[in-house]
């Protein structure tokens, strides 16, 4: 199974509104926030439903946005005794967003795919279904979707693209049925496993972020039960401390990010609530109902409705013109010039 995230390609809870939110500019009163934004709905690939995930030093955007067509979907659940009717959904596509418009980067042969990271050339990762059923993790390279297999012997298996930096170096995880998950590099066009920590025992570990240094943050799963943060570089992998104790149910990080100044967050569910947490200096602080999707090089972190800077905590949605958009929820990426990625739109500091 999947210990870490759960399906890949499985979208998000809660997808943007379609209608079109224009740009406008909200001047805070002085006892409010230091910081305002401008709002700009991302758009669709047709049906209405986006959700970003990855935002570059430049403000381009990636995610994956929901089609006007239809597909035959493999599980459908009877109607009125009738097991034989045929069920239909919209796929969804990983996109790249650039100066207002809105680019489908397709698929590797199936019907969904959605974007992960986008690093300044506009190149994009992710995960894609396959002709084949399978899923692998892809790199668009600003022409076309480059797929970058799996860590051999595990053929079958399925593989998923979490990160790139700003020189094209890829991190992710691939899994096989009766096998557990590994962490990747991809990297001048070879994958090649990352090594694990002995606690692990041949148990699961996933890279999730890459910084421009090459460092990659991620999880690995030790046998006695808990989660561990870890921290790959030169060739070797760090224990930073456990992240998730033994015996929560279900244990999960569904989300590590990593800047170039080393410092990590994320969120990681437990016993059925989840909370954030920061690792800096050496040292882990649990920042509770916070729950940090990802930190820039400034140290402001975002996640769910929130931005934390400098350990001040504020609702995004207090900081743009009341009814200028739809609640916001996620906010799921920042850039360094403090740029939000959050459901379907892209907030910028006014």
């Amino acid at each position: 199974m999947n210990r870490f995230h759960g399906a890949r390609l499985v979208p998000l809870a809660v997808l943007a509104a379609a209608a079109a939110v224009p740009a406008t500019t909200f001047v805070a009163a002085p006892a409010a926030a230091t910081t305002s934004y401008t709002v700009t709905d991302l758009g669709s690939l047709g049906f209405g439903g986006t959700v970003g995930s990855g935002i570059n030093a430049t403000g381009q955007v990636t995610g994956y946005s929901y089609l006007s067509t239809l597909v035959p979907t493999p599980s459908c659940p009877p109607v009125y005794g009738n097991t034989k009717k045929t069920c239909v959904e919209h796929p969804w596509h990983a996109f790249s967003y650039s100066n207002g418009q809105m680019t489908d980067l397709g698929t590797l042969g199936g019907n969904f795919s959605t974007g992960s990271a986008i690093n300044l050339s506009g190149w994009v990762v992710g995960a894609s279904t396959t002709s084949n059923g399978g899923s692998d993790a892809f790199v668009w390279n600003g022409k076309k979707m480059v797929d970058l297999g799996k860590l051999a012997p595990l053929s079958g298996s399925e593989s998923w693209a979490s990160g790139i930096n700003d020189s094209g170096q890829v991190v992710g995880g691939t899994w096989a049925a009766g096998d557990v998950e590994h962490a990747f590099l991809y990297s001048n066009g070879t994958m090649t496993g990352l090594p694990e920590p002995s606690f692990t025992n041949g148990s699961a570990c996933e890279a999730m972020s890459i910084n421009n240094a090459g460092q990659i943050a991620g999880v690995c799963a030790a046998t006695s039960g808990d989660t561990h943060l870890v921290l790959w570089q030169n060739g070797a992998v760090s224990d930073l401390g456990v992240v998730v104790a033994p015996g929560t149910n279900p244990p999960g990080v569904p989300a590590v990010s990593l800047n170039n100044n080393g410092q990590i967050a994320g969120t990681v569910r437990v016993n059925g609530t989840s909370e954030g947490f920061l690792y800096a200096n050496g040292t882990h602080t649990n920042l509770g109902s916070f729950l940090a999707a990802s930190i820039n090089d400034n140290g402001v972190m975002v996640g769910g409705p929130s931005i934390d800077s400098g350990g001040t905590v504020q609702d995004l949605n207090t900081l743009i013109p009341a009814g200028s958009a739809p609640q916001i929820q996620n906010a799921t990426a920042i850039n360094d010039n403090g740029q939000i990625v959050a459901d379907g739109l892209l907030l910028t500091p006014s």
